[in-house]
């Protein structure tokens, strides 16, 4: 046994203890918290909602209508309500996980799934509770949140496209799999109308164009072609049919309300003398230092507040003068918070990591206080064991793959950009997701709407060192 090998398996011992020290503080989280209702404000609101089944178009009605379910099923069983929706919601996360990680393994390591089967399934199921026990995935999956069911609808997805783009013929079921995953993602939470149906028109369009040569092109342009009519058209029929707009007095997402979000907030005092006569009559400067100092006061202050003033059209006007003047004044510094905001979004695991140190400007700290109120300690462990090994891990798979890039060596499947490119379609959902939430809202970055980025660099991560560190012979 060579040097390198020793070491391989040194570090495969590590990693497999770090594994499962993660997996078991995960286990006894959830076993503390089942019964716990985290103090997330929109938790209230869903099960407000929940009684009425009456939503506006900020909220699609599939989360509430589970809820009043999980309600009524409780009645008849001696626990509450949440605890039913956790099971629920771990259950299914566990199982598209489970998904995922099979679809990934079976192509990544098709050797070890046929002469050592056994081997395979435990691997498979380790990793899928390792992936499941990423602390924001496990304390989503015990929330009353639609971000569990979101996440894993997306790992779903994500798993079948993984298999269509690498099987050699097209296979109804993995579309039907897209499909479904999208119908339920698209109900469950309204920005993925927009996010998740771009994500499929550009992966689906490169495979056709990718077999455009093939027998099967017509059969594979109009599978794709139906998945993504057919999931858009089914969720917005039913979006449509029970979402009554401005219900709630909730802002319209304008062009205008964006640009006030994303540009003026939170440079109002900073720009006020700038600001035309007209909108300093509008706006106190005490009004502008409330804007400034939360974003939420950009719905619940300062755009309602303009709109009651100068009515709803010339509030529009308004939004986007003070955004012109904003960006004027301070070009850099509007395009390096977008940009600053988009590098914390993509690589979430890291950005999370450096915010414990006040280096990264993030609103995931907020998260984590909000799931601890029933385990402080044991969440403060779980959460920061799981960043500084990951961080670890991060940094060695990076460094594991420029020296493969500088040396020019091939393993398994090939160049070093393998496990890239088995991933490409979560990170081209990760990047959407995060232009989305970067360059269309100001606030600051948050780990609970980029549960998928914490999975996809974990499996980067775990690809990348069983790639360059596995024995030669597998």
């Amino acid at each position: 046994m060579n040097i390198k090998n020793v070491f391989s398996r040194v570090l495969w011992i590590i990693l497999g203890g770090i594994m499962l020290v993660q997996i078991v503080s995960g286990i006894c989280w959830m076993a503390a918290n089942f019964t716990n209702i985290p103090v997330f404000g929109d938790s209230t609101e869903y099960f407000n909602l929940s009684q009425t089944l009456q939503v506006d178009e900020y909220r699609p009605i599939l989360y509430p209508l589970l809820i009043r379910i999980a309600v009524k099923l409780c009645a008849w069983l001696p626990f509450q309500y949440q605890t039913l929706l956790y099971i629920g919601q771990t259950g299914l996360s566990l199982l598209c996980i489970v998904y995922l990680t099979w679809q990934l393994c079976s192509i990544f390591a098709p050797a070890l799934k046929k002469e050592r089967r056994s081997l395979f399934i435990a691997g498979v199921i380790f990793v899928s509770l390792y992936i499941l026990c990423i602390p924001m995935i496990t304390f989503m999956n015990l929330t009353v949140l639609t971000d569990s069911i979101a996440t894993s609808m997306l790992l779903s997805a994500i798993g079948a496209l993984v298999r269509i783009f690498h099987s050699k013929t097209p296979f109804g079921g993995d579309f039907l799999v897209v499909l479904f995953s999208m119908v339920i993602e698209y109900t469950v939470r309204a920005d993925r109308l927009y996010t998740c149906t771009l994500f499929l028109f550009i992966t689906l369009t490169v495979y056709v164009v990718k077999n455009r040569r093939n027998a099967f092109f017509r059969r594979a342009a109009a599978l794709s072609l139906s998945v993504v009519l057919f999931s858009a058209g089914i969720a917005g029929g039913i979006n449509k049919a029970t979402q009554q707009p401005g219900l709630y007095g909730r802002i319209p997402t304008t062009l205008g309300f964006v640009l006030l979000d994303r540009i003026v907030w939170p440079n109002m005092v900073e720009n006020y003398r700038d600001f035309p006569a007209e909108i300093q009559k509008l706006i106190t400067r005490e009004e502008a230092k409330t804007f400034d100092s939360h974003n939420n006061n950009v719905m619940y202050q300062m755009a309602p507040l303009l709109r009651e003033r100068a009515g709803e059209e010339r509030a529009e006007e308004i939004y986007k003068e003070m955004a012109g003047i904003v960006f004027r004044n301070h070009p850099a510094k509007v395009i390096m918070d977008i940009a600053e905001d988009i590098l914390c979004v993509v690589f979430t695991p890291v950005s999370a990591f450096l915010s414990m140190y006040g280096l990264a400007d993030t609103a995931d700290d907020w998260n984590l206080h909000c799931v601890s109120q029933n385990s402080v300690r044991l969440s403060n462990f779980y959460y920061q064991f799981y960043l500084y090994t990951f961080i670890i891990l991060f940094i060695l798979s990076v460094l594991l793959f420029l020296s493969a890039v500088i040396l020019k060596k091939k393993r398994g499947r090939g160049r070093p950009g393998a496990v890239f490119r088995l991933l490409a379609p979560g990170f081209l959902l990760c990047v959407i997701i995060a232009l989305w939430f970067s360059v269309g809202d100001g606030a600051p970055p948050n780990d609970r709407y980029a549960l998928l980025h914490y999975v996809i660099w974990t499996f980067w991560v775990l690809g990348t060192m069983y790639d360059r560190l596995r024995p030669a012979r597998s």
